[in-house]
């Protein structure tokens, strides 16, 4: 960054005597550069908070079986994978459910990167969508929902032990007509119901604990939740996704981006598209900070 700043304070010095076009291509690139660069670090100041610096598992479910929903999940899929690249982080689809026609009915992601769950964990609630259904002919605005789950990734650091006794497992048997072994494994919470499944890893040991990471995380974060200890957890409550979004975004009659909790808002929905949620990140952030 300090070779940046240089680099300006030459250009402009060398552009009060001189029109110079490319010289003032590259100001305007270093500048923009360093713009985002501050903007960053105003972001990552406001991470304190315990496993902020963590990775995340985030986990996007339909708010009905409908066409528009299952797309809606998809869009927020593609927003969540263009955050990544725009923050260097690595995201892998750890599990999915694909719609009959369209989109999915929930996707599960892995984030890995700095602050990933410090970023993200402002995208937890429901998500609105309001436009001109593409899958219907009358032309009515849509309205869509989808929840939003994050949970931070824990590691070895964190001690937060669950008796093996609480769990299930469920391996599914091979088909005897192949080949192939089945490695599909699902975990399951016997108090709370949390699950997941895994099966894209190269065992079924693998599998199984990558289906334990994920429900430790989220049972860890439904405890954060409650406010309660790991043996008074409760499980959770089936939520009314049209009560309460934390974001509207809309494509008709108007293009806006509203988050409901700060108010803050854009005319800027295809930035928004693009993985460019930082102004809300920083908003939320500055509320509960």
């Amino acid at each position: 960054m300090k070779t940046r700043l240089y680099d300006i304070q030459a250009a402009l010095e060398l552009l009060e005597t001189e029109s110079d076009e490319h010289l003032e291509q590259e100001l305007q690139t270093n500048y923009e550069f360093l713009s985002s660069e501050l903007k960053h670090v105003e972001i990552i100041s406001l991470l304190n908070q315990p496993f902020d610096d963590k990775g995340a598992f985030m986990t996007v479910t339909a708010g009905n079986d409908n066409l528009d929903s299952l797309d809606w999940v998809e869009m927020l899929q593609r927003i969540y994978a263009n955050w990544c690249k725009n923050h260097d982080c690595k995201l892998q689809l750890l599990d999915e459910s694909i719609g009959e026609f369209c989109g999915f009915n929930y996707v599960t992601l892995e984030i890995t990167g700095n602050y990933a769950y410090g970023y993200l964990k402002s995208e937890q609630g429901i998500h609105q969508l309001k436009r001109i259904s593409p899958f219907s002919e009358d032309s009515q605005v849509q309205t869509s929902f989808a929840k939003v789950e994050v949970t931070p990734i824990l590691d070895e650091t964190v001690n937060f032990e669950i008796p093996i006794q609480d769990f299930e497992f469920y391996v599914q048997p091979s088909n005897p007509n192949s080949n192939r072994i089945s490695l599909l494994v699902k975990a399951t919470h016997i108090p709370t119901g949390i699950s997941f499944t895994s099966k894209d890893k190269r065992s079924q040991l693998q599998n199984k604990e990558q289906a334990l990471a994920v429900v430790k995380s989220k049972l860890f974060a439904l405890m954060q939740i409650q406010g309660v200890s790991l043996k008074d957890v409760k499980k959770p409550s089936d939520e009314n996704l049209t009560n309460n979004p934390i974001r509207e975004y809309t494509f008709h009659p108007d293009q806006k981006v509203r988050d409901l909790r700060t108010n803050i808002e854009t005319s800027k929905i295809e930035e928004v598209m693009k993985g460019n949620l930082d102004l809300f990140t920083k908003a939320y952030l500055k509320q509960t900070h």
